[in-house]
């Protein structure tokens, strides 16, 4: 059971870090979700209801932490060889995908035999507790639910993509890689409990919705890609979108990639970083155009946008 100081902490996360710090990969630092929690404080929906704002933006940042979790045992390469390797990893991504049945109780973990690995069991504690006393409990919880679990399962395959890429060392392209590695920021279900606690969004508009968010999504993953690129170079991230677009641009050949010096290939992959931030801005053209044409009225769409474009979004601080 989840068990936490009731009246040293003020907010929900920081309560949950006290039971996640304990199996966490050491750098994970309240810090991060410090600066997570100050960020949510200013991305949400006009339409949410104001009394709720505070609320939501500790659910996010517990949402996040969650996000981390999963995110390192699929990608910190120490953590998964401690925990057992690929059956840990799908152990935790298994989670993602069956929120339904950590929301009923009914989640079984797939391997009997992790039972009492802490990682494992101080996660799932930790999520059931989100889901089944905290976000279960928003207003419009019920209304949105599906599209919820979906928005979870789409971060879990998010998740899974990058995983295999870099398991198997393999590059897809670029349009692909973005499409398949947006949903990881979360923004989409973020904003989701953000209509959750909405008691004036017009369930009509829920399609539109839920598109605007997916491109905020895009936005958001490209624009953590700028930042953060020439880490993930010198990581040997296969599952980063500038490899995928040097080798469509034939500015390297994928044996470079394998071989060549992190140093080199910052080099040789220089120019890329202006062709993201083109893609960067085709995206956000793409995103203001839709929210102008959709004609969503339950919330400021162009405010909405705005939170994106202009937010310095380092997603990836959590990686």
């Amino acid at each position: 059971m989840i068990t936490v100081i009731i009246n040293e902490y003020k907010t929900l996360w920081e309560k949950y870090f006290l039971n996640f710090r304990n199996v966490a990969s050491p750098l994970r630092k309240p810090a991060l979700f410090d600066w997570l929690y100050n960020s949510y404080r200013c991305l949400y929906l006009s339409c949410v209801d104001p009394s709720l704002v505070s609320r939501l933006t500790d659910l996010k940042t517990c949402l996040a932490m969650i996000g981390v979790a999963v995110d390192d045992s699929c990608d910190y390469a120490l953590l998964r060889e401690k925990n057992g390797g690929d059956k840990f990893s799908y152990e935790i991504l298994s989670m993602l995908y069956n929120t339904d049945k950590i929301e009923s109780g009914d989640y079984i973990l797939l391997d009997a035999h992790l039972t009492n690995n802490m990682y494992i069991k101080t996660t799932v504690e930790i999520y059931s507790d989100l889901i089944k006393n905290q976000i279960a409990s928003l207003p419009r919880y019920c209304d949105f639910r599906g599209e919820f679990l979906l928005a979870m399962r789409n971060v879990a395959e998010s998740m899974e993509f990058s995983y295999l890429l870099n398991k198997n060392k393999i590059v897809y392209p670029f349009s692909h890689v973005v499409r398949s590695r947006a949903a990881s920021t979360m923004i989409e279900t973020h904003s989701l409990l953000d209509l959750m606690s909405s008691k004036n969004f017009d369930t009509s508009e829920l399609g539109k919705a839920i598109v605007l968010f997916k491109q905020a999504d895009i936005v958001a993953m490209l624009s953590n890609t700028i930042n953060t690129w020439t880490r993930e170079i010198t990581e040997r991230d296969y599952s980063c979108p500038v490899i995928s677009l040097a080798l469509e641009k034939k500015l390297i050949k994928f044996s470079d990639f394998e071989r060549a010096s992190a140093e080199n290939l910052k080099e040789k992959l220089s120019p890329v970083s202006e062709m993201i931030e083109n893609e960067l801005d085709k995206a956000i053209l793409s995103m203001k155009e839709f929210a102008e044409n959709s004609e969503i009225k339950s919330f400021d769409t162009s405010k909405f946008v705005n939170n994106y474009v202009n937010l310095y979004w380092q997603t990836d601080a959590m990686n």
